[in-house]
Order: C-alpha cells, then structure tokens, then sequence
C-alpha cells in the first residue's frame, strides 16, 4: 500500500504544479518528490524484509520437523536429545548386552552428527537474517534521516 501512497503524492504535486508557479512552489514539489522516493524505498525495503522473514519461517519449520524426527529416532534407540546433545536415555532403555550397546553407540553418534547439521544450518540461517534485519535499519533509518533533512 506504500508504493500507491507514492504515486497519490506524485499525482498530487503534479495538481499542484499545474496551478502554483514559483520558488515557494518549487520547494514543496522537491519535498513531495523526496516523500514520494522515501515512500518508495520504504515499500521496497519492507516487501524485502517480508520475504526473508517468509523464507525464514519456512526454513525453520523444516529444521523443526527435522528435529523432531530426530528426537523420534533418538528415543526409539533408547537416546534422547538434551541441550543440543544426544545421550542415553534415563531409566531401562533396552537389552543388556554388549551388541546392543554398540549399536545404540553407533546410533548415538550418527544421529549426533545429524543433530549438529542441524542446529549448525540454524545457527547460519539466523546468523544471516540477524544481518539482512540490521541492513534494513540501517536502510530504513538513512531513509528517514534524507526525509528530515529535506
């Protein structure tokens, strides 16, 4: 809706150039004109920050359900996730034999691995939207500093 409210103040100034000449005129047409700018880097910057902020939601719903399945995994191997960790689950989580000990190790240690992907692509992932938000700050805060100043 931003960038319609650009184009209503550049057809509003373009009325009133039509009926007001001069220096007085001239300065309110330049300011309508930074407004209409303005207005239009804040649509762009906001429909960009919107799509990141989409992909992102989307991308962390899909790590969620990784994990989730992960955790599912894990306690059907008598394991289970704890502060980003998998370990043996507490309390009788199967037979008492050395091979099912190792097999249960060796499920440990690949679904740890799979784990650390995980958490890892997060990490990145919010890592990189933190730094696209604080540009658009940046972005959004230049804009209204030339808005100010005229």
């Amino acid at each position: 809706q931003l960038g319609e409210r650009a184009t209503g103040v550049r057809a509003a100034s373009r009325v009133l150039a039509a009926g007001w000449s001069g220096r007085a005129s001239a300065v309110v047409r330049n300011r309508a004109a930074g407004l209409a700018e303005a207005t239009d880097a804040t649509a762009g910057e906001l429909d960009r920050v919107g799509r990141v902020l989409q992909d992102h939601a989307s991308d962390l719903a899909d790590l969620i359900a990784r994990g989730r399945r992960l955790q599912e995994r894990a306690r059907a191997a008598g394991l289970e996730v704890r502060d980003g960790r998998v370990e043996l689950a507490w309390g009788v989580t199967g037979t008492a034999d050395a091979a099912s000990d190792h097999q249960r190790g060796q499920e440990q240690v690949s679904l740890q691995a799979e784990l650390d992907l995980v958490l890892a692509q997060h990490r990145r992932r919010r890592d990189w939207v933190l730094g696209v938000l604080r540009e658009s700050t940046t972005t959004l805060s230049e804009v209204s500093h030339d808005l100010r100043r005229g």
